[in-house]
């Protein structure tokens, strides 16, 4: 890089008695912009080893994405997630299926400005429908990211600041999974080895209501969530801390109520020995809902009276990442959930859970560092409020390949 600077500056010197010196400080300046693009780009290129990237006068267009085989056998038939399990009397035979639904496609592109770099990715993958037709299995494109950040400032679609900042690697979700992914618009400030985030996110509150057996939309909602994050990176790992805070509210003919919510979530990554691993989370609210094991307790229950009975969510998860080699880890797991959720919703639904916890143990080979195969064993529970119980096994396979 430094040869190269040198020849295109010893020719402009070269070339110096045939120019005027405001020609000679204008090609001096065009060859440093040069230099500093291609420096960019090389940079860039080194983060992202295997991806196509297009580039143009200011900005690097990246397009990558994979293609993943999922396998599942689970015995009996069942979602593995917190409240999916069926009770044991309720269970259907074993099955075996696949499909190919989280395979995805993104675009991202970075534009250097005078507010910093502006950054914007497009995603998508294919669970925007099940297959219906057994002969082609077709499935809809599903929207996962839109997203630009310009500098510190961020707006679109993406991931919830209240997310772990980190998972376990494991081919089912872990039953507590602190996840949700919506519209934000986000602050994030990047100081030495902390960061900061201010996100106000999609309201979205889920209750159990008189009426339905399933959790119900309220559609009242009239503030943001409030999410604030921070985040410590260390040589031992890293650690993050996040806050929600959310103003809950039902309204139908003849009564309404509103009440704040909140959630803690404490997630990071500790090194042990080598490239080994832990991975945790723990996280706590009242009304925290569809933050937590993909909306499977809601954010409350509107009682006969029409009040909003919040519900209390806590649980966890931890993991261990053991590399047998550099191409071969494996990961074992154990997740719990419980809910305090109000009596009187077992008057509207009996399909409520009081805490589901899991333990998986799975093995991931990398043949080579595009390509991904893996195969894990699961075992779930499932407890009811009524006193009901499920169990659940499974074991899952993926292949995948990173373009």
């Amino acid at each position: 890089m430094v040869k190269r600077n040198y020849l295109a500056l010893g020719i402009l010197l070269g070339c110096s008695a045939l120019f005027a010196d405001d020609e000679i400080e204008i090609l001096r300046k065009q060859v440093e912009e040069l230099s500093q693009k291609i420096d960019f780009i090389e940079k860039q290129q080194k983060v992202q080893k295997g991806v196509l990237e297009l580039v143009s006068t200011d900005t690097v267009l990246s397009i990558g994405g994979r293609i993943q085989l999922n396998g599942n056998y689970s015995s009996p038939s069942t979602s593995y997630f917190a409240s999916k399990i069926p009770a044991n009397s309720e269970q259907k035979s074993d099955k075996f299926s696949m499909n190919a639904r989280d395979s995805r496609f993104w675009v991202k592109t970075r534009t250097p400005s005078e507010y910093g770099m502006i950054r914007t990715t497009l995603e998508i993958d294919f669970f925007g429908s099940t297959a219906t037709n057994v002969s082609v299995n077709d499935h809809n494109p599903r929207l996962r990211h839109a997203y630009v950040q310009i500098g510190d400032f961020g707006f679109g679609q993406t991931n919830s600041a209240f997310n772990s900042v980190v998972a376990i690697e494991t081919a089912n979700y872990a039953m507590d999974d602190t996840f949700v992914r919506q519209p934000v618009v986000r602050y994030t400030h990047n100081r030495g080895d902390w960061a900061w985030d201010v996100s106000f996110e999609e309201p979205n509150a889920m209750f159990f209501k008189n009426g339905s057996a399933s959790l119900v939309k309220g559609q009242s909602d009239t503030l943001p969530d409030l999410v604030l994050r921070g985040r410590y990176f260390d040589s031992w790992g890293e650690v993050g801390l996040a806050y929600l805070s959310r103003y809950i509210r039902y309204e139908e003919t003849g009564s309404s109520d509103g009440k704040y919510g909140y959630g803690l979530n404490l997630s990071g990554r500790i090194k042990t020995f080598g490239l080994d691993g832990i991975r945790f989370n723990a996280h706590y609210g009242e009304g925290s809902g569809r933050y937590i094991a993909y909306n499977g307790f809601g954010a409350g229950t509107i009682t006969s009276q029409g009040d909003i009975e919040l519900t209390e969510i806590y649980g966890g998860h931890i993991g261990y990442r053991h590399w047998w080699s550099q191409k071969l880890r494996s990961t074992l797991a154990f997740s719990y959930i419980g809910a305090d959720t109000s009596d009187e919703a077992l008057t509207y639904s009996t399909n409520i859970t009081k805490e589901s916890y899991a333990t998986q143990l799975n093995l991931f080979y990398n043949p080579l560092k595009t390509l991904l195969a893996g195969i894990e064993l699961s075992d779930a529970t499932r407890k009811f409020k009524d006193g009901r119980r499920g169990d659940a096994q499974a074991v899952n396979f993926i292949v995948r390949f990173d373009f």
